[in-house]
């Protein structure tokens, strides 16, 4: 399998834990997932593009994430406080 590449966005980096281990936890998962794009959610969610996204719950975050095959990229959408969704 080709290698991914995992893409934060601005809204999702800004929004994602500043230091310490739920950072920790996060950034890990994030790189876990250009390994594995194939993973699934704890449950998912559909975007105004009606495109499927995956959420995953990491320590106190939610993350939100879709693969993009087409050019091996794993989009992370949101980091938001698991307790808000």
């Amino acid at each position: 399998m080709r290698a991914y590449v995992a893409f934060v966005s601005e809204l999702a980096l800004d929004a994602a834990p500043k230091s310490g281990n739920q950072r920790t936890l996060v950034m890990k998962f994030i790189l876990y997932l250009a390994d594995n794009p194939n993973t699934a959610g704890d449950f998912t969610e559909r975007d105004q593009a009606n495109r499927v996204l995956q959420v995953k719950v990491i320590g106190r975050f939610a993350i939100t994430y879709w693969a993009d095959h087409a050019v091996c990229e794993i989009k992370v959408t949101h980091i938001k406080s698991a307790d808000k969704i």
